[in-house]
């Protein structure tokens, strides 16, 4: 029994000891030394995020170069990717360029949207303009038969008054023969008279020559 207790006591102590957590705060400076120990020189102090060249690593100090200045730093403040500060504002800098991407695309899509719509009433204006032209073109289209109907009726008036002016000369020339004939019965009639009265008057007169003669 009494192991037992001993097992949960060790068993619960453990669970705590693991669900105790701690952080290692981003902001600190480290120093850059002369030498392998904190006995040598300081040469400059180096923020949180500073990037420097390895010259040569160690287990416990690594030779390192920040702009013209080389020296030594504990490698236990050295990490192959930058802090999470670092990281952080590079990614806020990149979210800042995508926001920006953003608003410039949003920009031209706008433009792009604003000469979609010009186009849009310029093809609507096209549109209005092709539908005028057309019916014009068959107003014209119509004129144009028209104009050839109004020629072709006057080819007919005029093939029409050839005929009346044709008809009206053979009246003419008809009423003349018809005066002829009638001028020449008259002339005729007369003759006729003339000779019916001299034969009529030799009659007479060869009578009384026959009476004479009794």
């Amino acid at each position: 029994m009494l192991l037992m207790l001993l097992v949960v006591g060790l068993f619960a102590a453990t669970a705590v000891q693991a669900q105790t957590r701690a952080y290692v705060t981003d902001e600190l400076e480290i120093t850059l030394r002369s030498g392998q120990g904190n006995d040598y020189r300081i040469i400059r102090l180096l923020r949180s995020g500073a990037e420097v060249s390895v010259l040569s690593r160690g287990e416990t100090w690594t030779r390192v170069q920040v702009g013209e200045d080389e020296g030594f730093v504990r490698s236990i403040y050295l990490d192959d990717q930058p802090v999470a500060a670092a990281r952080l504002a590079e990614t806020e800098a990149g979210l800042e360029r995508v926001r920006a991407d953003n608003r410039r695309l949003e920009a031209e899509l706008a433009r792009a949207r604003e000469r979609l719509e010009a186009l849009s009433q310029q093809n609507e204006t096209l549109e209005t303009d092709n539908q005028r032209m057309a019916q014009r073109l068959e107003e014209a289209g119509e004129g144009l038969a028209l104009a050839d109907e109004n020629q072709r009726l006057r080819k007919q008036v005029i093939d029409l008054e050839r005929q009346v002016q044709d008809l009206q000369r053979g009246a003419e020339r008809m009423a003349e023969r018809e005066r002829q004939d009638w001028f020449v019965a008259g002339a005729a009639v007369v003759v006729f008279g003339m000779l019916l009265g001299i034969a009529v008057t030799r009659v007479r007169w060869r009578r009384r020559s026959s009476w004479g003669d009794l």
